[in-house]
């Protein structure tokens, strides 16, 4: 395991030139450059194209409360797909395309997440999914009824913005010579 990335750092750029010197023995050498080129172009279009996908979905994710891991290493595949595409070689662009199709990702992905731990975190406030919520937007904050068989999730109750006083506020590292908070403040 140990020699296997440099033989790989070094065994690539041969292997990819062994490629570009038989493709262009039996095409031609502008047919070469333009299938290098067309390839490069491809791997971007592609890269754009599902890129933007896989951010929706992440997004979509991330708005529902679902967890976005799975949508992200799609994402980081499709990336690293691109990127073969684009790099010039026969041997890289071979992989690239391997890497976009669906089944190939979701078995590498599969793989991957049996291999390490995906962490996510989600922050911020949400709102049930009833009809109350899903109309018009107020300022004010809503609250969510009982958690029923209907909603996925309650929204979480409380003050959007905490507001400090002089007082309350301060940058020193030292607290204990600050007076005590307001008697009108309850401690946490």
């Amino acid at each position: 395991m140990r020699f296997l990335i440099p033989l790989v750092i070094l065994g690539l750029p041969l292997a990819e030139i062994a490629g570009f010197v038989a493709v262009g023995r039996e095409i031609g050498v502008a047919m070469t450059l333009l299938l290098v080129f067309a390839s490069a172009v491809a791997g971007i279009m592609l890269l754009r194209i599902q890129g933007f996908g896989v951010l929706r979905r992440v997004q979509e994710a991330a708005r529902t409360g679902n967890d976005p891991g799975l949508d992200v290493l799609g994402g980081v595949l499709i990336f690293i797909a691109a990127i073969l595409l684009i790099v010039p070689g026969f041997i890289s662009d071979l992989v690239g395309l391997l890497i976009f199709l669906p089944p190939v990702r979701r078995a590498i992905a599969g793989f991957l997440r049996s291999r390490m731990t995906i962490l996510s975190s989600a922050t911020g406030f949400y709102r049930a999914s009833s009809p109350q919520s899903s109309g018009s937007r107020s300022s004010g904050p809503q609250s969510a009824g009982p958690r029923s068989a209907g909603t996925p999730r309650e929204e979480r109750r409380g003050p959007l913005t905490i507001d400090l006083d002089e007082d309350e506020f301060s940058r020193k590292t030292e607290d204990e010579d600050d007076p005590p908070p307001p008697p009108d403040r309850l401690p946490h």
